[in-house]
């Protein structure tokens, strides 16, 4: 196997690290601190209340005893359910999660729920309840609008963007999915630049990054499918060096290692691809498969 040229960091997908605790919880999250991840991203949506909760769900009934919208739910409602599968704990409060980690280094990308137009009363709670830990969170979401609100009444919060909603390259088997068009140059995207072929298709996606920028200026980060990313390196353009340009760091998700031999080769180069282009971060649901794998192919860092 190629060794990749320098190592991004391995991101813990919704906090998964060995597998043993529930995705998106409190001991998951302490599991990757005793581990040593850098990072960790959580789903996150807001309350009707003074707190948050750690949730990839928008309602109650997917995973727990409870009903309903999860942004309807107040801190006590929360804190009153149980998960459903007889595994016992409860939807962990973001306030508690901050608490736990506090004195640990270790940062936190929350991923943002929530979908519609969030007003004043969510968003300050969040950056009360995260400022303890200062730079160490970054909220990420393809919600510009939110981003925006976010940038009004949590100025202190930073933010990465996920532009997917209006760029992407591959179908994620999900019958409701943005963009709905697949546009002439082969990018599913629903801008009037997509819809016929008049420059190289390096140019076409340059414009387009330069357009998703003016959408979230202030974003430290960029969170992009990998398959996205290889797909425009193929086509002439490196997305990382347009975003180290801007001093913007550069996310891949959610790159996993395969199971079968010959996947197993091409995910693999499919990392040595990404670091060999400075991908800053890979989120990942397998971090200690990927340390191994990096390990025995003699990458530093690993």
């Amino acid at each position: 196997m190629e060794q990749p040229p320098a190592t991004p960091d391995l991101v813990a997908h919704m906090a998964t690290w060995s597998g043993t605790h529930r995705p998106n919880s409190l001991p998951a999250v302490l599991e990757c601190v005793d581990a040593g991840v850098r990072r960790v991203e959580l789903d996150v949506h807001s309350l009707d209340g003074d707190d948050w909760t750690v949730s990839h769900d928008r309602r109650l009934e997917a995973e727990t005893t409870g009903s309903g919208p999860i942004g309807r739910a107040t801190p006590d409602d929360i804190r009153a359910v149980r998960f459903r599968d007889g595994a016992g704990g409860r939807p962990a409060l973001l306030s508690e999660v901050v608490d736990a980690v506090r004195g640990a280094a270790i940062e936190l990308q929350l991923d943002l729920k929530d979908w519609r137009p969030m007003p004043e009363a969510r968003l300050r709670p969040l950056g009360r309840i995260v400022a303890p830990l200062g730079p160490r969170v970054i909220v990420s979401t393809g919600q510009d609008w939110n981003l925006r609100r976010l940038r009004e009444h949590a100025p202190d919060v930073r933010y990465g963007f996920d532009p997917g909603h209006y760029l992407d390259y591959a179908v994620e088997g999900s019958p409701v999915f943005l963009p709905r068009t697949m546009g002439a140059y082969g990018y599913r995207d629903d801008h009037p630049l997509a819809f016929g072929r008049t420059e190289e298709t390096a140019d076409y996606l340059r414009e387009r990054f330069e357009i998703l920028h003016v959408a979230a200026p202030d974003a430290r980060e960029y969170f992009l499918d990998w398959r996205l990313v290889l797909q425009m390196l193929d086509d002439g353009f490196d997305a990382a060096a347009w975003l180290h340009a801007r001093g913007i760091g550069a996310n891949v998700w959610t790159l996993d290692v395969a199971t079968e031999r010959e996947d197993a080769q091409a995910r693999f180069h499919a990392f040595a691809r990404l670091a060999a282009a400075g991908i800053d971060r890979v989120t990942t649901n397998t971090g200690p498969a990927w340390r191994r794998l990096l390990a025995t192919a003699g990458v530093s860092g690993a």
